[in-house]
Formats: structure tokens, sequence, C-alpha cells
């Protein structure tokens, strides 16, 4: 099946009932798994090689620590803080991240597959040579981010303020930008096959790449003779 008809994956959440609260003095260890679990109003410490499935986040912080081979699977995450945290070489499976602060958030070598990032904050976020799959960002600020050297396959920015955004070498197929703010856009106009644009975004693309005018089909053109 063409990816552009396949949709997102939602996560395979557990009731409340059945979830742990927490995890002993907040302290995560190195390549362990943790499944059916709520975390809730807490602040982790980076790690190797942990592995969450089946859990929520709600008002978890992370805020400057670093986690190598993260990997969350059948994740909701809300009201986090994951200012200049930085994941890499991360793996992600049918997460929801919902009004999240990622201000300076990296995650950088990864891969994410059916993920949705719905009201988050990630001014100077960096998804830098990460692989993106059936990914939703909607109504997030992503000013001044960048995703150099990334692959976007079948993912939607909808509605978001991408002013700045830096996507030079980056690789699109069904990626669409319709109804987002790309003013400053950094990016080759060779890389755009691929990516599905509005006529204001392709408009602007012409007249700051390629030297285009563009004009509205009713203009008067008498003066141009």
């Amino acid at each position: 099946m063409p990816s552009k008809n396949r949709a997102i994956e939602p996560p395979n959440l557990p009731s409340f009932e059945i979830l742990d609260r927490g995890i002993p003095n907040n302290q995560l260890d190195e390549l362990e798994s943790y499944k059916n679990l709520h975390l809730s109003n807490c602040q982790l410490e980076g790690s190797r090689g942990v592995d969450f499935k089946y859990a929520y986040f709600d008002n978890v912080k992370t805020i400057n620590t670093y986690f190598n081979k993260l990997s969350l699977q059948d994740v909701r995450i809300t009201k986090s803080d994951f200012a200049n945290t930085e994941w890499e070489e991360g793996s992600l499976n049918r997460v929801e991240f919902f009004d999240c602060r990622l201000l300076g958030f990296k995650i950088i070598k990864s891969r994410l597959r059916n993920v949705i990032f719905k009201g988050c904050q990630g001014q100077f976020a960096q998804f830098n040579f990460s692989k993106f799959e059936r990914v939703i960002f909607e109504n997030c600020i992503l000013e001044n981010s960048t995703f150099l050297e990334a692959s976007l396959t079948n993912v939607k920015f909808i509605n978001c303020q991408m002013n700045n955004i830096i996507l030079a070498d980056a690789k699109f197929k069904d990626t669409d930008f319709r109804g987002s703010n790309l003013e400053g856009l950094q990016i080759h106009i060779n890389q755009l096959q691929g990516v599905t644009l509005d006529p204001f975004q392709a408009a602007y693309i012409l007249q700051r790449y390629a030297n285009v005018i563009v004009k509205p089909v009713d203009e008067e053109i008498g003066d141009n003779f």
C-alpha cells in the first residue's frame, strides 16, 4: 500500500487500573525495560538503552540530560518538559506528544514512526539525521529548528510556526507543509520533489530561491510594456 494512504497508528495503551505508578527514586537503570507504567510529576535523569512500553508520561521533566538508544513504544506524553534534552539513536513507534516543551530538544540519528506532536513548543529543536515515517506536527512552534539530512516520509506539518527552519539536504516523500508558516525557510530548491505546498508557500519559495516574480493573473500588466 502506498505510504501516503497509510494512517498513523495510535498508541495501544492499557487502562490506568493495571499501571505501575512511578519508578523508585525516579532512577532509570541502564538497559532496563519498563512496561505498563504511569509517570507523573517527576524528573528523570538520562540513561542508556532504556525501553518504555505501554506508558503514560504526565508532567515529566528530563531537562538538560542525555539518553542513548532510548526506545518508546505505545506511549502518550502530555505537558512534559524535555528542554535541552538529547535523545541519540532513539526509536519511537506509536507515540504521542501533547502540549510538551521541546525548546532546544535534540533527537538525533533516530527513527520515528506513527508519532504525533500536537501543541508543542519546539523552538531550536534538532531532528538531524533522523528518519520520520507517518509523523504529524500540528499546531507546533518549530521556529529555528533543524532537520539536517533527515528523511521525511508521509509527514504532515499542520498549522505550525516554522520560521527560519533548516531543511538542508533533507529528503521528502509525501511530505505536506500546507498551512504552516515557512518564512525564512532554508532549503535547496532542487530538494522539493516529494513536497506538497499551498499556493502562498510555493510563491514564497519561488521568489526566494528562483528569483521568480509571482503575481495574480488579473493584475494590471500594461506598465510592463
